[in-house]
């Protein structure tokens, strides 16, 4: 008797209905994917531009470091690579400097500059350190 009474209960999900749902948590499963993999380019783009910032605040205070007199020479342009996640980024290193003011034909004030240039996914950035450097 007790397995005519199981038999006849027929409380469950048809076959329609485990589909639906299925479809349901695939699309927020779908969304939370999505999420993650902008959530980790966005990561990975503000690492790449705090290395390129790094690297122009190092070279910036290298060139205020220097005695006054050796900023009228000619820098060229260098790559310094970057560790980004354990891989080498490579950024493009620019230094110049150009006189602001002068005492007598004599350099008084010096403009520096440091342009750090690099691409992630084909997008070009920069970052640029400027300061101000006055004869003590």
């Amino acid at each position: 008797m007790r397995q005519q009474t199981l038999l006849k209960n027929s409380d469950g999900f048809t076959l329609v209905e485990l589909m639906a749902a299925l479809v349901i948590v695939a699309v927020g499963m779908f969304g939370v994917l999505q999420m993650i993999n902008v959530t980790l380019q966005h990561n990975l783009q503000n690492e790449v531009r705090n290395e390129g910032v790094r690297i122009g605040e190092k070279y910036m205070t290298d060139l205020r470091g220097k005695a006054f007199g050796v900023y009228s020479s000619p820098y060229t342009t260098f790559v310094e690579n970057g560790k980004i996640r354990g891989a080498d980024k490579p950024y493009t290193v620019e230094r110049t400097s150009q006189v602001l003011a002068s005492d007598g034909g004599v350099p008084s004030t010096y403009q520096l500059m440091v342009n750090v240039r690099w691409s992630l996914r084909n997008a070009n950035y920069q970052n640029e350190v400027v300061t101000v450097k006055v004869r003590p």
